[in-house]
């Protein structure tokens, strides 16, 4: 009797399953990429006379741009790689020369010693990497999407970009700076030259 009444609760289930699973339904999520208005915002200028030392700086300091684009389907590029892009990290590998230095002198000091250095170099060293890392995954991914890449001088590109290595910048200053990437990669076709990936 017990048998019947345990499977007899699933066939009923399976008759209406809206009704059973209606009120357990979890609600949606929200999404975090909601596209923002281009009004009010400012184009950022990129008007600049180029200088051999400025063009040596077109691997870092750039912008994109894609023909026939809306500002929504700029942003939404922009966003995913940018995502992409914020997701990685460079560490480098242990050093056999701690062997060393723990044999002779213990481990704590050793630990302490490589807490201490390995923080030093990550900051001089690791935020460097990681910054250029993610430059590169930036531009591979737009370039993927077929947007094009201008060089730009760096005191144009603060204005309106940012650079991580240490830390996630916050969301508001990386949002608004994504949508004003995003209103210079659907505006008007830039005058200076097509760098490539």
């Amino acid at each position: 009797m017990l048998a019947v009444a345990s499977f007899g609760a699933p066939c009923l289930a399976q008759v209406d399953p809206g009704a059973a699973t209606a009120a357990a339904a979890p609600a949606p999520a929200e999404s975090g990429a909601l596209i923002p208005s281009p009004e009010g915002l400012a184009m950022p200028k990129l008007d600049f006379t180029a200088t051999p030392e400025i063009e040596a700086d077109f691997d870092k300091y750039f912008y994109f741009h894609r023909a026939n684009t809306t500002f929504a389907e700029a942003y939404a590029d922009i966003h995913e790689c940018d995502a992409l892009a914020s997701g990685s990290s460079i560490y480098l590998g242990g050093n056999a020369a701690t062997a060393g230095a723990v044999a002779q002198y213990g481990v704590l000091p050793a630990a302490i010693g490589s807490a201490i250095g390995s923080a030093i170099a990550d900051a001089i060293f690791g935020s460097a990497a990681r910054r250029e890392q993610r430059r590169v995954n930036l531009r591979n991914c737009m370039g993927f999407k077929e947007y094009k890449r201008y060089g730009l001088a760096r005191d144009l590109w603060t204005e309106f970009n940012f650079e991580e290595g240490m830390g996630r910048k916050k969301e508001d200053r990386r949002n608004d700076a994504l949508a004003r990437q995003a209103l210079v990669a659907s505006g008007p076709a830039p005058t200076t030259k097509e760098l490539g990936l």
